[in-house]
């Protein structure tokens, strides 16, 4: 998945592929969605034995889960640990848990890490 990085809040994430032959990666429109504000990590769930749903996580403003399908992209989790409703730390970063796929940390411009 990549994302653009325009200073402004509309922003678009595309799910690519590589095309093996051509050597090229190719963006499937049904896969492209908009995100508010840049991401500042996009990443899959770590998934070694493919019995998951295909799940990409992105941060910005917020943690959001999206599910991935042949015919589209889907919002499933948005996930805010602020207090102050007003504004928001924006996150900086975040992993996956790779022994429980459940649980992600983000880490926040205000040096706030969270577990999810």
């Amino acid at each position: 998945a990549i994302g653009s990085f325009v200073e402004e809040y509309n922003n678009r994430v595309d799910i690519v592929t590589l095309d093996e032959e051509s050597g090229n990666f190719v963006a499937d429109p049904k896969l492209s969605f908009s995100h508010p504000f840049p991401t500042t990590k996009l990443m899959f769930v770590p998934d070694k034995e493919c019995n998951r749903p295909d799940l990409l996580a992105t941060t910005g403003d917020y943690l959001r889960i999206w599910e991935v399908k042949e015919d589209g992209v889907e919002l499933k989790s948005l996930l805010n640990n602020n207090k102050n409703s007003e504004f928001c730390a924006p996150l900086t970063s975040f992993d996956w848990n790779e022994s429980d796929c459940r649980r992600l940390g983000t880490s926040s411009i205000d040096t706030t890490c969270t577990i999810w």
